[in-house]
């Protein structure tokens, strides 16, 4: 019993944890009851005999499932409720690492194992949200592989894929500085937004050489036109993706509101980058670009 209350006062240091509770809070509560509500009895007694005394009575008094909440029907194994005050997985991994370590501290022959929503949580987390980032690395593997054949160009599809690389750098870069994991919503949204983002940078570049064969003019006159004419259109359907999804950004639900800020974010910055970098890396790169073999 006392090892399990110095578990919970371990436990409840951590600054995520509000609150723990167990079989040992009935049985000091029924202590201090039992002689008078003094305040000195709050405490576990000092015999086994007595605690079993006293979790016999509390059984016989109050509902069955009280006790099947903190310990199974041979009392041998306990149940520590722990109270996190956020959804965070890395909550979770601390509140395990705080039970191994007073384990270690105090070794005896009993087993701690977590269990629960929230470790469910960092599982999914660890075993899924991983896949998911390797997913997102291959994802940008196939993207460029795509942009090669479309354009049958190495060095076009290498100019229409930095645009995609700056967006997604400077909007994971965000997120990291702002001190948010890589939780699950963000992991889920990566593979669907390469795909948003690297269309307006195909538009741009097809339209441009579109214009560049059928004008036979300047590269500095076709890209105004680019900018002026299928630029406008790239930025309009940003704006309505944008606006749509804004509307999540004032849901109740932080996963909801991930999602609106990421999408928007995601959709204009890829849009500005097209518009803004792409043509100012195109002049930048005409003479490789446009170098006769």
């Amino acid at each position: 019993m006392r090892y399990i209350e110095g578990l919970q006062r371990h436990i409840e240091k951590l600054p995520m944890v509000g609150k723990t509770f167990s079989v040992v809070d009935y049985v000091k509560r029924i202590n201090r009851v039992l002689h008078d509500d003094d305040p000195k009895y709050d405490v576990v007694p000092d015999t086994k005999e007595a605690v079993g005394q006293y979790l016999f009575l509390f059984s016989m008094s109050a509902k069955p499932s009280d006790l099947d909440n903190v310990v199974d029907p041979s009392f041998k194994k306990a149940n520590i409720w722990v109270q996190i005050k956020t959804w965070d997985a890395g909550a979770m991994k601390e509140v395990i690492n705080a039970a191994d370590e007073y384990k270690k501290n105090n070794p005896l022959p009993l087993n701690l194992k977590p269990a629960g929503i929230a470790y469910f949580n960092l599982i999914w987390n660890h075993e899924v949200l991983w896949d998911m980032v390797k997913g997102f690395v291959f994802a940008l593997i196939v993207v460029f592989v795509i942009l090669v054949f479309n354009f049958r160009s190495f060095k076009w599809a290498i100019v229409s894929y930095v645009p995609l690389v700056f967006t997604i750098l400077l909007i994971y870069g965000v997120i990291g500085f702002s001190g948010k994991r890589f939780d699950m919503p963000i992991s889920v949204l990566s593979c669907l937004s390469l795909g948003m983002a690297v269309d307006f940078a195909i538009h741009f570049v097809s339209r441009l050489k579109q214009r560049l064969a059928e004008s036979k003019g300047s590269l500095t006159d076709a890209l105004l036109w680019t900018a002026a004419r299928p630029g406008k259109g790239i930025m309009r359907n940003a704006i309505l993706f944008a606006s749509a999804f804004s509307v999540m950004l004032f849901a109740p639900l932080t996963p909801y509101i991930t999602v609106g800020a990421f999408i928007v974010s995601m959709m204009l910055l890829s849009a500005l980058m097209t518009i803004i970098y792409l043509p100012a890396l195109i002049v930048l790169m005409r003479e490789w670009l446009f170098k006769k073999v």
